[in-house]
């Protein structure tokens, strides 16, 4: 077992209490009387997916039962197990085998985030989706999130750093037509670049280190452009630096344009600048 999957077995652990896992027993509930699960973090279910999973439930039944919490007198709500309820009302089942729990609004968003992800059913947008609701609703830092679901913070910051991309992006994130490893670098750059890059990826088909090493390229030509100065341009900063008395700093962004800056160390210098200008035109 990895050390992810560890952790997060710890997470769950801790959140359902394992003696209370090992001591609460299996009843079987009316499936009307359950409703889907408000903290249901995953948006998109595979229909193949799901209609496979009907045809096991007809031949074989419900193995794992699934997790609810009651809300009122014979009412319940789904904290884990959405996929095997759907699949459970397809296969024409009247009862289902539950887990019945007393959750708070927290923990049933945990215990939800938690089971999809041991099951590695969330996409990294739904999953960031699910972290960041944990966060804003509860009012949890990232260092509480990540003790609550059993993952590191540093993985926390990552997944949450994904939904700055634009939704165009993040579409194709949850679409699997890019990777989350190419997420994390695109989360990196502004909107039109991480868009123009991310339509690239799928293009050429680039690989999460064809990207890197692209995107370094980039910011080392970037890097060296700023860097170069041409020996005239700065003989001209000096001589203009000196007849006015304050840095100037000009600034091409080709042959024919560019821009000119004046550095200033108080208002007073301000004002002094602003009189110079005025006298001279």
């Amino acid at each position: 077992m990895s050390e992810d999957k560890k952790t997060l077995n710890r997470g769950l652990e801790a959140l359902l209490g394992q003696t209370a896992q090992n001591q609460r027993s299996v009843k079987e509930v009316e499936i009307d009387k359950i409703k889907p699960g408000r903290f249901q973090p995953r948006s998109n279910f595979d229909n193949e997916k799901l209609l496979e999973l009907t045809n096991s439930i007809k031949n074989q039944g419900v193995l794992s039962p699934i997790l609810v919490r009651e809300l009122g007198l014979n009412e319940f709500e789904v904290i884990a197990g959405e996929r095997r309820l759907r699949a459970s009302k397809m296969a024409k089942l009247k009862t289902i085998p539950c887990l019945v729990d007393q959750k708070q609004d927290q923990d049933a968003l945990i215990s939800a985030l938690i089971e999809n992800l041991q099951r590695e059913d969330l996409n990294p947008v739904e999953e960031a989706k699910g972290l960041d609701r944990l966060k804003r609703e509860f009012g949890l830092t990232q260092d509480e999130v990540a003790t609550s679901t059993g993952k590191a913070r540093s993985t926390i910051a990552n997944s949450l750093r994904i939904l700055s991309l634009p939704n165009v992006v993040l579409d194709m994130l949850s679409k699997g037509q890019i990777e989350k490893g190419h997420a994390k670098l695109l989360a990196a750059m502004d909107s039109i670049e991480s868009e123009k890059l991310a339509k690239k990826i799928i293009k050429e088909n680039l690989s999460v280190k064809d990207l890197n090493s692209l995107t370094t390229r980039k910011s080392t030509s970037r890097s060296n452009k700023t860097k170069v100065k041409d020996s005239d341009l700065i003989n001209v900063e000096i001589e203009m630096s000196e007849s006015f008395g304050h840095k100037i700093e000009i600034e091409t962004k080709n042959k024919k344009s560019g821009k000119v800056s004046i550095s200033y160390m108080s208002l007073d210098e301000l004002d002094n600048i602003i009189t110079k200008i005025k006298n001279k035109q």
